[in-house]
């Protein structure tokens, strides 16, 4: 059975790598899709109860998660193009 890091976890490695002097923003954006994912799941299970409001947090979370991902995707072109251009 896999342990999945808990979202205290996540916010500390977020809270860490701000502290940091230079913040990799590639990891942080991350890390902002894992605690967005946990909130989501979250909700999820608690569907049953949850208002109108929750719903309609749930969708933003789910915007904002698209997001990051679309960031995540383009760091890691711009670090795969910069890699490249310096091994030229």
């Amino acid at each position: 059975m896999e342990h999945k890091p808990t979202v205290s976890y996540h916010l500390f490695l977020y809270r860490e790598e701000l502290a940091r002097r230079n913040a990799r923003q590639l990891r942080l954006s991350r890390t902002k899709i894992e605690i967005t994912d946990e909130l989501i799941s979250s909700t999820v299970r608690n569907l049953k109860t949850c208002s109108i409001e929750d719903l309609k947090a749930v969708n933003r979370e789910l915007v904002f998660k698209r997001k990051l991902r679309r960031n995540v995707s383009k760091l890691k072109k711009i670090a795969k193009l910069a890699n490249s251009s310096s091994s030229n």
